[in-house]
Order: structure tokens, then C-alpha cells, then sequence
């Protein structure tokens, strides 16, 4: 593809904005849409999950907001923004992808941990302490990285800068905190993805067993989809290491991350029987409504059977 190999100061300023507001609409409606299934799950009586679900599509909602500061901030078309703005957004871009990894890797977890109690029948120990853990370690990376990317912006103003018209945000020609969130991302997708592999083979071995819990064959389909959004985040995340300038049209695909997470998560039909109530009798099959009476027990009970649909 020609723009690939074209910087983006090569671009004519009508293509810059394009990419702009193809960046700008697609973290919009992530945004949107994400904060709209986590305000449905959290106020629905119907649809229950773990707080580490939560806790992954609310992270993806702190990296919308990150990238989205110059345009809350009345600042999108200008190439110098005032100071605190850019250092603000440019700290927030280098902390948000180790934040949404950490918090994938804890929803994976999860989803593994229930699996392997439904599997062999084990009593949950320390139950609450996990999920603590699970839930709070991606924000003490989140708020580790971002205090780093915030020193150094301090101590080195100069370094603090918005590129092009066609990048959306401030970021910082220093490029450790760009290397230190793309390492970290990586180091975290690769134990997720060898989690979601194990989580398939489990599926595949012992799906008799998750039959008779009428647990449906969306959660296999969910994870699997789920595996190749862990890849694409991998390889956004290297090139984010390895390049010096993004191209247009990595910004556009790292605006789309967050669109891609609310479509898999938003697609199960407790969520949609919610929005699309004048047809929640076609939606929700008597397995399904199984299903959510189960899930609500569960998710009361702390059962070892709780729901795995995330």
C-alpha cells in the first residue's frame, strides 16, 4: 500500500484530516459503545458478570478517553496545544495499552480459573483475594507507567509533541515510554493467548460437561474471537516499538481496538435482549433464560459454576 511507505508529512492536508476523523469516529464509538455495556451490565438486572469483566471493558473506556483528550479539549485541529493538554494525553496514550492488556490477561484468567473448577469439581480458596488482585494489578501498571511518561515529560518539555494533523494525540519524541508500554503489552498478551489455547483445549475435551451446565457454544466462539484480537494487539504493539513515526493507518487501527472489543462483548444475548427489549422473546430462548437464572445464582452465591460468559 503506497501510504505505508509515505511519511505522514508527505500526505496533502485533506488526506491528513481524513484519517483525523476516521481516527476521531472510530474511538468515539468505542467509547460510546463501551460505556454503554458497562452502564447495561451495571444497572441490568439480567446481565451478570464477574468484576473483571468490568474491570476490562471500563479500561478500554480510560483508553478512549486518552486518546480522545485533544477533542474534549477543543484542541483536535491545532498543532500545539497548550502544554498541559499534550503532556496529560501524551502520558495516557504510553500507560492505556498496558492497562487493557493487563486487564485482558485478568479476564482470561477468570475465564480459566472457572473452566478448571467446573472441570475437576475443586472448592475455591482464597477466592476474593485473586479477583483483587486480578482487578487492581493493571491499574498499578496503568498508574505506574503513566507516572514514569509523566517525569520525563517534565523534566524534558521539548520532548512532549504533537507530530501531525492526522495524529489525533500528543506523544513524545523521547521514546522509552513508547518502548516500555509496547514491551509490556507483549509480555502480557503472550501468557493470555497460551491461556486461551488451554481454555479451547479444556473446551474441546470435557464439552460434554459444559452442555449439561448449558453453558452455550458462544463462550468457545467468544474465546476464539477473542485469540485473534490478542494477536492483532501483539502486532500493534510491535510496531508501535519499532517505528519512530506511526503511519496513518496504525493510528486507525489502534483507534479501531476498542470498537472491536465492544462488538465481541456486546454481541451475547442477555445484553441484546436488554437493548432490544420490544424483541426479547425471540432473543432469549428457554436455554437462554436457563441459562441467566443460573448465572444470577451464581453470581449471588459465589458459587464454583459461576458464569464464564464474558
Amino acid at each position: 500500500m503506497v501510504l505505508l511507505n509515505q511519511s505522514p508529512r508527505e500526505l496533502s492536508e485533506e488526506v491528513q484530516i481524513l484519517f483525523l476523523r476516521a481516527c476521531i469516529a472510530l474511538s468515539m464509538i468505542g467509547f460510546i459503545g463501551c460505556s454503554l455495556l458497562l452502564g447495561t451490565a451495571i444497572l441490568s438486572n439480567s446481565v451478570h458478570r464477574h468484576l473483571t469483566w468490568f474491570s476490562f471493558i471500563f479500561s478500554w473506556i480510560v483508553s478512549c478517553v486518552s486518546y480522545l483528550l485533544l477533542l474534549f479539549s477543543n484542541q483536535l485541529e491545532s498543532l500545539d496545544p497548550p502544554f498541559g493538554v499534550c503532556l496529560t494525553q501524551a502520558t495516557l496514550i504510553y500507560s492505556a495499552p498496558p492497562l487493557t492488556a493487563a486487564s485482558t490477561l485478568s479476564l482470561i484468567a477468570q475465564v480459566y480459573f472457572n473452566i478448571r473448577g467446573m472441570i475437576s469439581h475443586e472448592l475455591r480458596r482464597n477466592e476474593n483475594i485473586r479477583s483483587m488482585i486480578l482487578i487492581l494489578v493493571p491499574y498499578f501498571l496503568h498508574a505506574g507507567v503513566t507516572i514514569g511518561a509523566l517525569i520525563i515529560g517534565l523534566k524534558d518539555p521539548a520532548t512532549v509533541q504533537r507530530e501531525d494533523l492526522d495524529t489525533p494525540y500528543c506523544n513524545m519524541k523521547n521514546r522509552i515510554p513508547s518502548k516500555i508500554a509496547s514491551i509490556s503489552v507483549v509480555i502480557l498478551i503472550i501468557p493470555t493467548l497460551c491461556i486461551e489455547a488451554v481454555i479451547l483445549l479444556n473446551l474441546r475435551r470435557h464439552w460434554t460437561v459444559f452442555k449439561s451446565q448449558k453453558l452455550s457454544l458462544s463462550t468457545a466462539l467468544r474465546v476464539t474471537v477473542f485469540s485473534f484480537f490478542g494477536v492483532i494487539a501483539v502486532v500493534v504493539s510491535v510496531l508501535f516499538a519499532s517505528t519512530k513515526d506511526r503511519s496513518p493507518e496504525l493510528n486507525v487501527i489502534i483507534s479501531s481496538m476498542s470498537l472491536v472489543a465492544f462488538l465481541i462483548f456486546s454481541s451475547q444475548a442477555d445484553i441484546l435482549s436488554v437493548w432490544m427489549f420490544w424483541r426479547r422473546k425471540s432473543l432469549q430462548s428457554p436455554t437462554d433464560e436457563l441459562e441467566d437464572s443460573s448465572n444470577e445464582l451464581r453470581g449471588h452465591l459465589h458459587l464454583r459454576t459461576d458464569s464464564i460468559e464474558s
